[in-house]
Order: structure tokens, then C-alpha cells, then sequence
């Protein structure tokens, strides 16, 4: 009888153990289970609300829209074994959008966080500069109507915050997201731990906002615990044209608009303006910054501001500082900090990098051009890294290497000062040694392809379609396409007839495509899927 009765309860703990599938859509209802695509909720928060550790909720294809707070607002947590998961559903391509009086898009201040695969839009296309400079000036002279401020400050994704909700989260993950347009920042994570944003497409963000914003931010992280590992992960990830056009309101002046920036961590968030340093909440952990390419924003491309125990690694930084004029790689009043294998192209005349305030602040093995060089490491070197295109519109840039780059094959090869794999997944190193910058090249594996110069993929970013150009007439290929974390996603075969390639199951990312002729290797690709 025992026996019997334990396995009974065994059973129905594991009923209640087994993670829950939810659906939304903005066409769903509220009132329905939300546990079909058939009996979807209609709204993100609904789902949230009632998520349990290991949960999943698909959002699906439409635009989920607020303008008077968060349109998703994560406050229920999962575990370290079963994180809950935010993410688009195969084949479909929600939005998420705020603006009005809404300060942010999306807001997490639960635990073990999975959010992936979403485009948030934000509303600069609406506001002007002049309505937003006025709104500036009224703040500045002691107003407080924050409703209406709110309008030029959205955010995108904010992990915690300097709020009173914030609940010091820990062991988020963003990832394959888009995230754009916003007058606030980016993506940002404040008094928050283990935070890891990667694969990510950011752009135009902060213009409007009065705080100082940058397209993905870490500013105060607090210390779930006091190892001294890696915690924090920035890598994979795009960031264009973020920038500040309205002066922060703490200082009158304008700051930031950075692409990334690691903000001050060597104190806690309240003991910012203090004289006396604040050991006690000093972070204890490091932060990985790799393999990002990060272009055209209005500060650095790369920024660290009184932050310690970060490394920046395979990077490549172009034309930055175009508001500011920081350096394309800035460390200020740092400690602890290693940039190396990183690429840096200044904008002609500006800086490449800054000189260290601390002797702690490494510098080896990155190329620096066009720009004034304030800190000359071991092995750096300055020349022509020779990317294939530039152009700060990613549809025609393409920072990847010629063969004929000084990068090429010239990075430090000590173990924990490369990148084990460049942003699509390429495995480092491809010959005696990795490459500089974010892009590893393929030795032997493209340049020397027989198809490689006579197909191509299109268009590219792209958001559901893509066709493959090719050479010849009623001639089979075999395509695959890899994501960015080397997975083979897809295989399909295309001739000259019907040459478009199925993307639509594909989340946002970086992807690679590998074509085949009668079963060898014909030429390699890559794509952005938007």
C-alpha cells in the first residue's frame, strides 16, 4: 500500500514538473487557455503572469503594442535547470513596440530568462529633435511631467533598473533579437548579474533620450555571488548607428550614444556620485565582450567607464564617435582590462583608441587605421585591415577580411586571448593563427571555392526570402545553412527555376549558407535575417 501510494505521488509531481507550452498573438484572446496556436492569449503579459520554471511562450506573427507601460513585464522567475523561455514561434515574426508613456518595451526582473528571436521597434520615425529637445529643456528647468517624457525615452529591453520593482535579477540571456528605433536605449542590464546578450542586430537607439543611452549597455552590476570567472557575455552582436543627439540631463551636455559600453561596476549603483569608493559592492566577476561588430554610432564603438575585469576581444569598430568623437575602442579610468585581436577604423582624424589612465589596461595584437593611435600595445600594429566592403549601410558593408589583410592570420593565439569562434560560428583558428576582428577567414574554404565569385544570395539583410544566384542553367545544388552558433538549420536543393530557399522557420540572426554541386563543396555565403 505504501508503495503504491508513493508512486502515485511520484506521478503527479512529475505532472506538475512538466513544462507548459504558451501561445500568443495579438489576434488571441485573454479569456482562452493560450495553450494552441488555436486558443492563443493576446497578450504577452497574460502568459508571463502564469509561467512556471521551464515554460516556453511562442509569441506569433503580428505586432504586440503598448503606449501606456510595458507591453511585457517578467517578474516571475525560472530555475537554474529550467529557465523560462520568451521566444518567436517557428515560421512566424512578432513585433513588440511602445511608446506614449510607456519608459520601456520590455522589462525582466525575474531570474533564469530566455528572450529570443523578436524585432522590438521603437517610435523615432514620429518624434523630431525639436519636440524632443523641448521636452528636454522642460525636465532640465525642474519639470516633471513623466508621462510625457516618457515618449523620448523608451527603451527597449531593460534587464533591473535604478527602479523601485527592481528585483536584481540574475542569468539573463537576450539573444537574436532586433532591436531598433528606440529614443531610449537599446538593450540594457542595470544591478543585474550573469547577463548574456548575443546575435543580436542594434541600431538607432538613444537618439532622443535625455539619460545617456547607448545601444547595449551593462551599468552597475551587483554581485549574485563573488566568484571571479566570466559572468557577463556581450558577443555576436551589431550595433550601428545608436547615437545622442539630446544633452543628458545630469550633466547639459551630450554623452554615450555608445554601441556597446561596460558602465561602472567598480561600485554599486547608488554610490555613483560618491568620493569614497565602494568596495563592498565592487563587481567580483569578469566580462567577455567578443566577436561584435559595431559601427557608425555617435560614441565609441566599444565603450568601458570605471569598469574592471573586462576583456574585449576579435571586435571590429568603424567609423564611430561621430557625435562625441570617443575613440572607436575606449577604456576611461579602467582597471583590469585586455583589448586585444580587436580591428579599429577610425573615422579620418579621430582616435583609434585612448591612453590608459591604468597600467593594468593591456593592449595587444589589434590593428588600428585611418586614425590617431594614443596607446601602441605588443604586436599591435597600424595598416589597411582591408575589409572586403565598407559602407556603414550593412546591406553593402562587409567587414570580413581579404585575403590579402594584415588581420589575416596575425592574432594572438594564447589560449583566453582569442575567440573560439568568430560571429557566424567559424571556428578560430582557421590556419597557424586566428584572425583579427570579429570575422575569422575560411583558409582554403571560400576564396578557392569554384563557384564562389559566380553565385551569390539576395537580398541580404532580408526578412523572409532569399534566392540564390546561379552560374548555370538546370544544374542541382545542394544548399545548407548553418546558424551562428554552427547548428545546420535547413537543407534544401535549387536550381536556376526555383532558386528561393525556405528562411521563414528561421529566428533573426546570422546565418551561413553552404552550397554543393554533385557533392563537393561549391561556394559559401553569409545572410542576415532581419
Amino acid at each position: 500500500m505504501k508503495g503504491t501510494l508513493l508512486l502515485f505521488l511520484l506521478f503527479n509531481l512529475s505532472i506538475s514538473l512538466q513544462a507548459t507550452n504558451y501561445y500568443v498573438s495579438p489576434f488571441g484572446n485573454n479569456s482562452l487557455d493560450g495553450l494552441s496556436t488555436n486558443s492563443a492569449f493576446q497578450t504577452v503579459q497574460k502568459a508571463a503572469d502564469v509561467t512556471e520554471a521551464g515554460d516556453t511562450v511562442y509569441l506569433m506573427t503580428g505586432t504586440f503594442l503598448s503606449t501606456t507601460g510595458p507591453v511585457l513585464n517578467i517578474k516571475r522567475s525560472g530555475t537554474p535547470t529550467s529557465y523560462i523561455t520568451y521566444k518567436a514561434l517557428a515560421g512566424n515574426t512578432p513585433k513588440i513596440s511602445a511608446y506614449g508613456s510607456a519608459w520601456n518595451a520590455v522589462t525582466i526582473n525575474g531570474s533564469y530568462i530566455v528572450f529570443e528571436g523578436i524585432e522590438l521597434i521603437g517610435n523615432n520615425a514620429n518624434i523630431t529633435y525639436a519636440a524632443a529637445l523641448a521636452s528636454y529643456n522642460e525636465a532640465a528647468a525642474g519639470g516633471t511631467n513623466w508621462s510625457a517624457y516618457a515618449n523620448f525615452n523608451t527603451n527597449g529591453i531593460s534587464i533591473g533598473g535604478p527602479n523601485t520593482e527592481t528585483r536584481f535579477p540574475h542569468h539573463i540571456v537576450i539573444r537574436n533579437c532586433k532591436v531598433h528605433d528606440f529614443p531610449g536605449g537599446g538593450i540594457s542590464s542595470i544591478q543585474a548579474d550573469y547577463t548574456t546578450i548575443e546575435n543580436n542586430i542594434v541600431y538607432n537607439n538613444a537618439w532622443y533620450m535625455m539619460y545617456a543611452g547607448s545601444g547595449i549597455s551593462i551599468l552597475t552590476p551587483f554581485n549574485y555571488d563573488r566568484t571571479t570567472g566570466y559572468k557577463n557575455f556581450i558577443r555576436n552582436n551589431i550595433c550601428h548607428t545608436n547615437k545622442t543627439t539630446i544633452p543628458w540631463v545630469s550633466l547639459k551636455r551630450l554623452s554615450d550614444g555608445n554601441g556597446i559600453i561596460i558602465d561602472v561596476n567598480q561600485h554599486g549603483y547608488n554610490n555613483q556620485g560618491s568620493t569614497t569608493p565602494d568596495t563592498v559592492n565592487a563587481y567580483t566577476g569578469r566580462t567577455l565582450v567578443e566577436n561584435n561588430v559595431s559601427i557608425n554610432n555617435g560614441g565609441s564603438g566599444i565603450h568601458t567607464y570605471k569598469a574592471d575585469h573586462v576583456d574585449i576581444i576579435n571586435n571590429t569598430a568603424y567609423n564611430n564617435g561621430t557625435v562625441v568623437g570617443y575613440p572607436e575602442i575606449f577604456s576611461n579610468s579602467c582597471k583590469d582590462v585586455n583589448i586585444i585581436n580587436n580591428i579599429m577604423y577610425a573615422r579620418t582624424g579621430a582616435d583609434c583608441n585612448s591612453n590608459p589612465k591604468d597600467v593594468t589596461e593591456v593592449y595587444a595584437y589589434n590593428i588600428y587605421f585611418n586614425g590617431n593611435v594614443k596607446k601602441m600595445g605588443a604586436n599591435d600594429v597600424v595598416a589597411d585591415p582591408k575589409f572586403m566592403n565598407l559602407s556603414i549601410d550593412l546591406a553593402l558593408g562587409n567587414f570580413k577580411l581579404q585575403s590579402t589583410s594584415p588581420a589575416f592570420n596575425t592574432g594572438s593565439n594564447v589560449a583566453g586571448q582569442y575567440s573560439l569562434k568568430d560571429i557566424v560560428g567559424v571556428p578560430r583558428p582557421q590556419g597557424t593563427k586566428p584572425d583579427r576582428g570579429a570575422y575569422e577567414a575560411i583558409i582554403l574554404g571560400v576564396e578557392s571555392l569554384p563557384l564562389q565569385d559566380k553565385t551569390s544570395v539576395f537580398p541580404n539583410p532580408t526578412h523572409n526570402q532569399l534566392f540564390v544566384r546561379l552560374p548555370t542553367q538546370n544544374a542541382l545544388f545542394q544548399v545548407e545553412i548553418w546558424d551562428s552558433v554552427g547548428r545546420l538549420m535547413l537543407k534544401q536543393t535549387v536550381n536556376d527555376q526555383t532558386n528561393e530557399v525556405n528562411i521563414k522557420p528561421l529566428s533573426a540572426g546570422l546565418y551561413t549558407v553552404v552550397m554543393y554541386q554533385n557533392g563537393e563543396k561549391a561556394a559559401v555565403h553569409r545572410f542576415v535575417k532581419q
